[in-house]
């Protein structure tokens, strides 16, 4: 497969990598092996991942999970390319975080189940944004980023929109439709502070606002509005749990117009205060 493969960050507990697809003709990879347990975000495009027995569709708003010792082949579905964010894990970290989370044991003790789809959330699409964007930085602190891998990675394994049967996106979605909802999903979570509406978000996809509500809630699962809210309070969550900023200051950083506003919204979230996410 012709991609640019850029090394974002390397340690024992994981390494991240950039993939930039570089294909214009070939219709499906030679095959490759898997080595790591790897988790991968796809960024933009759309692709089919040809394990075993299965033929994965993965596109945009979607984790792809991967486990160790098998061969696959990409195969493109159009000419859309295709980018990706590589989470690789090494076998203590990878164990590690299983111990933490069970919900997924039927799928690491089935031999004949290579690779997985888990639909992302806002809340774990912004957390990917937060930490690509950290690493595009020329210095970063490393407790930090591997701390919200680790978060990131149990995030999508506790997610409760593990099964992508029901989000098959038509051709048409996926061509006309899915390149619109990314860019406006990256420009929520660069400006998630503003006072957006919904006439400047459909103005990004020249969409009408009742036209451009329908297409983001068929592709997200989430109206707009609760995307942008949702985005809000995982960046004051990061906030509250890694800085000792007031939570005053968190409040407006965030785009919320009242404390009191915050503490609810946070509160129906998270199931707790503000102040009890520091105690």
């Amino acid at each position: 497969m012709q991609a640019e493969i850029q090394s974002l960050y390397h340690s024992k507990i994981c390494s991240v990598h950039n993939f930039l697809c570089q294909c214009h003709d070939c219709k499906v990879s030679a095959t490759e092996y898997q080595e790591n347990f790897s988790f991968a975000y796809v960024r933009t495009g759309n692709f089919l991942f040809k394990t075993f027995k299965n033929d994965l569709d993965a596109h945009h708003g979607l984790f792809l999970i991967s486990k160790p010792g098998y061969e696959y082949r990409v195969g493109h579905v159009h000419d859309m390319p295709d980018q990706c964010t590589i989470f690789s894990l090494g076998a203590d970290s990878l164990e590690h975080l299983r111990t933490q989370n069970q919900g997924y044991s039927w799928f690491f003790k089935n031999p004949d189940l290579q690779s997985i789809l888990i639909k992302a959330t806002p809340e774990t699409e912004y957390l990917h944004h937060h930490i690509f964007q950290m690493m595009s930085q020329s210095r970063f602190h490393r407790l930090l980023a591997e701390q919200l891998i680790t978060d990131l990675f149990l995030k999508v394994l506790s997610s409760s929109q593990n099964d992508t049967s029901g989000f098959q996106l038509s051709y048409k979605q996926k061509r006309n439709y899915l390149p619109v909802i990314e860019s406006v999903k990256a420009f929520i979570n660069d400006s998630f502070a503003e006072n957006l509406s919904l006439s400047q978000l459909a103005d990004l996809g020249n969409m009408s606002p009742y036209h451009f509500n329908r297409v983001f809630k068929q592709i997200t699962n989430a109206s707009p509005y609760n995307y942008l809210l949702r985005v809000r309070l995982q960046q004051a969550n990061l906030q509250l749990s890694n800085t000792d900023l007031p939570i005053t200051t968190i409040a407006f950083s965030c785009g919320f117009n009242s404390l009191e506003n915050f503490s609810t919204a946070y509160k129906n979230q998270f199931g707790k205060a503000p102040t009890a996410t520091r105690l």
